[in-house]
């Protein structure tokens, strides 16, 4: 059960990360839009203008290394997601015919009875 409780912790890195690169893109909009109104604004230095791009690209690139990180962690969660889901059919397509086969015994040994009764 120590790779039950690791699977557990592995999405709740990836839910981690899913928030946190949603905050970052939310920033870097808010960045990119706070450049170009510097931009735009004739009194604003060119410095200044930079300066805000710089840090919209800084955001970027942790944005980037985000990604990178989700699509490696992903693989493996996917393919655990769907190593669950074969089990779970398997075992449930089982069940499913003991669950006929037992039915089905319990049904010919009462009309059986039945049969012996009269």
């Amino acid at each position: 059960m120590a790779y039950r409780h690791l699977i557990k912790d592995q999405y709740t890195d990836i839910n981690n990360l899913t928030t946190l690169l949603n905050s970052l893109v939310n920033s870097y909009r808010l960045l990119i839009g706070g450049a170009y109104e510097l931009n735009n604004i004739s009194e604003a230095k060119k410095s200044d203008v930079k300066e805000a791009v710089k840090r919209a690209d800084d955001v970027g690139e942790v944005i980037d290394e985000i990604i990178k990180a989700l699509d490696e962690c992903n693989t493996s969660y996917v393919k655990y997601c769907k190593i669950k889901k074969s089990f779970i059919d398997e075992k449930s397509i089982k069940d499913n015919i003991w669950t006929e086969i037992n039915h089905e015994l319990n049904f010919n040994n009462s009309s059986d009875r039945d049969y012996e009764e009269e």
